[in-house]
């Protein structure tokens, strides 16, 4: 109801508010603040809270309590005075992302945990998170689109006075007052984007995290974009700076701050051993995505900076064998077997071996792999479907 006051208030108000909020820079959050009920951040506040709330309770949060504790522990050290203010949730969801909520609900999926190679990784991204939190951007969002729309009905009743009209033309064309409102909100996005970028570097550099990790993340992004042939970005419309840009970007941040210290961090022991216990599933999740392109970059990437962990290379040989292009059987079967070489070999790389030698017409190949399956997950939920095959051979 407060922000339903705040959407009819004028747009000069509007005006006066965003300017304001810019004039001061960075409208940055003291801690353990609560907003004025009356305000139209507590309306804003009140509809997270609402959601807050339902995601307390969805099946999809992920409750392990050492994987909570381990990730509660590393936001707390990145938000520092901010911490008793933050509640943290992990979303058990292959999108690799995470996301801070103006009243200080940070939500953290597990495709992220999945694609980082260590803490500090994780640790630049999570900063950035509440960087957005502690700058109050989208409480600035939100009265920078209340004000765009309140300026396109003016601008538009005046252009329409001398013939101009600025609604959608016949032929569904944007036109130039709705292209300026639009182009207003999102360069004003991509400004605080580079904002919490900056602030995350700062914070996580400080607390002795490797500034050279800090543009992994978008350089990966960029190669998995490049692979995948239905990814497009219009430059007009994107919200975020591009990734070749964010990357590029921290590079020359690490370059200048790298030499000032031999100690840097990455915590890669301590991230490992809290996530490791879901690596399988968070794998089947990937997979379970059907973008073969992308998830073959991942694993790729993922077993060659890991490469005694067989669960990766299990997941790059499912990739290739789903993805079934010309060369993709021999890369999946090699994939296989490297899993397969590992003392952590998973048994499902058995099954994916089973499957695409049986595929080829290697029976006994094929026969082979599904006993050995068959031996090592002997309840598995698909054993019917196994024995089946095996009578076939």
């Amino acid at each position: 109801m407060i922000l339903r006051k705040a959407l009819v208030l004028s747009c000069a108000a509007w005006l006066l508010a965003a300017s304001g909020a810019r004039a001061a820079g960075h409208d940055v959050l003291p801690p353990g603040y609560s907003p004025d009920t009356s305000s139209d951040e507590a309306g804003l506040w009140m509809l997270m809270d609402k959601e807050e709330a339902a995601v307390k309770t969805s099946p999809n949060i992920e409750r392990d309590e050492k994987l909570n504790a381990y990730l509660g522990g590393v936001i707390c050290k990145l938000a520092g005075e901010y911490c008793p203010s933050i509640r943290v949730y992990v979303v058990d969801t292959p999108d690799w992302n995470a996301s801070a909520a103006p009243n200080g609900m940070v939500q953290v999926n597990t495709g992220l945990l999945l694609q980082v190679k260590n803490e500090a990784q994780l640790a630049f991204v999570l900063r950035h998170e509440i960087t957005h939190y502690v700058h109050r951007h989208s409480l600035a969002k939100t009265r920078k689109v209340v004000n765009t729309a309140g300026f396109l009905k003016v601008f538009g009743l005046a252009m329409a006075g001398v013939g101009a009209g600025v609604g959608a033309d016949p032929r569904g064309a944007i036109s130039l007052g709705n292209a300026l409102g639009i182009y207003s909100i999102t360069a004003f996005s991509r400004d605080e984007e580079r904002d919490a970028d900056d602030g995350g570097f700062k914070r996580a550099t400080t607390l002795g995290y490797s500034p050279t990790e800090a543009s992994a993340i978008w350089e990966a992004m960029v190669a998995e974009n490049k692979a995948d042939p239905n990814f497009s970005r219009s430059a007009f419309f994107a919200s975020h700076p591009g990734e070749e840009e964010r990357a590029a970007t921290n590079e020359k941040l690490a370059a200048e701050v790298a030499p000032t210290r031999s100690d840097w961090i990455t915590n890669e022991d301590s991230f490992h051993a809290a996530t490791a216990p879901f690596i399988g599933r968070w794998v089947e999740e990937e997979l379970a995505q059907a973008q073969p392109d992308r998830s073959i970059v991942v694993f790729r990437r993922l077993a060659a900076s890991m490469p005694s962990q067989g669960v990766y290379q299990y997941g790059l040989g499912e990739a290739y064998r789903k993805r079934n292009q010309t060369n993709d059987a021999v890369a999946a079967e090699n994939a296989y077997r490297g899993a397969l070489a590992c003392a952590d070999a998973p048994p499902e790389a058995w099954r994916g071996l089973g499957l695409l030698t049986m595929k080829a017409g290697r029976n006994a190949d094929a026969r082979e792999a599904f006993i050995q399956y068959r031996a090592k997950l002997p309840d598995s939920a698909d054993k019917a479907m196994i024995d089946f095959y095996l009578t076939q051979l």
